[in-house]
């Protein structure tokens, strides 16, 4: 018994059997609900003298965790594993919901049943959970200049300028960190928004100007841009989506600099979209992910003086497979609940369940640990994939000032990736 053990994984547990010193590890992955569904107790679950179940799957919530869980034996002194859970409610003779009246319920389920019904015996194609951890994602402009400011600069004043190979280490930073995560914030940059463009892109190359202007600046009493009749430029929270759904071509990267944060309220926070696609396919449902693959929305942007319309899945696929996997590679998010329009493309019988898959991605989004959360500050950047990665605001109150750019996505590799290289060379 004691060479098994327990993972306990947000959504699944996976158990490692005994094996002999010559032989691999057997392991079997398990879905919470699984688990909980088959609970083998005499307490409510099973009948006490048939032994035949009484709880109903409907009851157990698909979300439900334990609490935790140990090694153990059963009443034949059997290896086992106890999960204890959460209570849950369960139907009454009316078929009405009943609240159990117990802190918590005990499932000790024999390990010999576990392998005899596991039906996810050394499983590989798992995914980890998107990042969520902000300081993976986050460099301070300020450190590199306290090492690197070119002559005749202050290093405590913004807007600084850093020395070449300062410039270079700062660059290859973002590009490690963009390359891996998709996202990331500067602290300290500075009040120069013009000066932060060229951080991402060579003095030659240019922003993408949209029907918004070449610089949006999204504040409530917005003057400097055209078309700024939308949540943007409004003091409501705006969910997690992608920007530009409507166009043909969207635009790879957009930073937003920090002119000055909101009194309160206003926070950004992020989802690595195309790890939370991989895992909503591997872990959660491959149902849903391959109704977001396959069938087409309509994203529709109409406000007084502009009209674009764009359609395509919200997970957009390469056209070949790769030729090791099978699969085909997620190359585009278009998520937009704001410019989603309705739905028309899905035969009446099976628009239920659209539904229902969009709804299993959004539960998933808006999870704790699929988010990363950044408060911007005065003169702080945040810049990110606009076609990998999700992004939102929080609702605020007072004069908030961001300046949002849009940049090509071969610009900036091709910047950052150059900095990455030379500053290689000179190590």
């Amino acid at each position: 018994m004691s060479d098994i053990q327990i993972i306990l994984k947000p959504d699944w547990a996976r158990i490692v059997f005994e094996s002999s010193i010559s032989e691999e590890s057997i392991y079997a992955d398990y879905h919470y609900f699984w688990l909980r569904h088959n609970c083998p107790c005499l307490n409510g679950c099973r009948h006490p003298s048939t032994k035949e179940r009484l709880i109903d799957a409907s009851v157990i919530p698909l979300e439900i965790r334990p609490l935790r869980a140990v090694v153990t034996t059963d009443k034949d002194n059997q290896p086992a594993v106890a999960f204890f859970w959460p209570p849950i409610a369960t139907k009454g003779d009316d078929g009405e919901l009943v609240s159990l009246d117990e802190k918590e319920h005990v499932s000790v389920i024999p390990v010999q049943w576990l392998r005899d019904n596991a039906y996810a015996v050394n499983r590989t194609d798992s995914h980890e959970l998107p990042p969520h951890d902000a300081s993976l994602i986050t460099v301070d402009y300020r450190e590199f200049a306290s090492k690197h400011a070119a002559d005749g600069q202050d290093a405590a004043k913004s807007s600084i300028k850093l020395t070449d190979q300062g410039a270079l280490l700062y660059k290859a930073a973002l590009y490690d960190i963009l390359r891996k995560y998709g996202v990331a914030v500067i602290r300290n940059r500075g009040d120069n928004t013009e000066d932060v463009i060229y951080d991402f892109i060579e003095p030659t190359a240019d922003v993408i100007s949209t029907h918004f202007g070449r610089i949006e600046h999204l504040r409530t009493d917005n003057v400097e841009n055209t078309n700024n009749d939308q949540l943007g430029y409004t003091n409501s929270p705006v969910r997690l989506h992608t920007d530009l759904c409507y166009a043909d071509k969207v635009p790879g990267f957009q930073f937003l600099h920090c002119i000055r944060p909101a009194d309160i309220g206003g926070g950004n926070y992020f989802v690595h979209a195309e790890s939370a696609a991989n895992y909503l396919k591997t872990e959660v449902s491959r149902r849903a992910y391959d109704l977001l693959t396959t069938v087409p929305v309509r994203f529709d942007r109409k406000q007084s003086k502009f009209q674009a319309l764009h359609t395509s899945p919200i997970l957009r696929l390469s056209d070949s497979a790769d030729p090791v996997t099978g699969d085909k590679k997620l190359e585009q998010v278009r998520y937009s609940y704001f410019t989603q329009a309705a739905q028309t493309n899905v035969p009446f019988s099976e628009l239920r369940e659209w539904y229902e898959a969009q709804q299993v991605w959004d539960k998933l989004l808006y999870r704790d640990d699929f988010q990363i959360k950044a408060d911007l500050k005065a003169g702080d950047v945040v810049i990110y994939d606009n076609l990998k990665v999700l992004h939102a605001r929080n609702g605020f109150s007072g004069p908030r000032h961001m300046a949002g750019v849009y940049l090509e996505a071969k610009d900036l590799w091709t910047h950052l990736g150059q900095a990455k290289q030379k500053s290689l060379e000179t190590v």
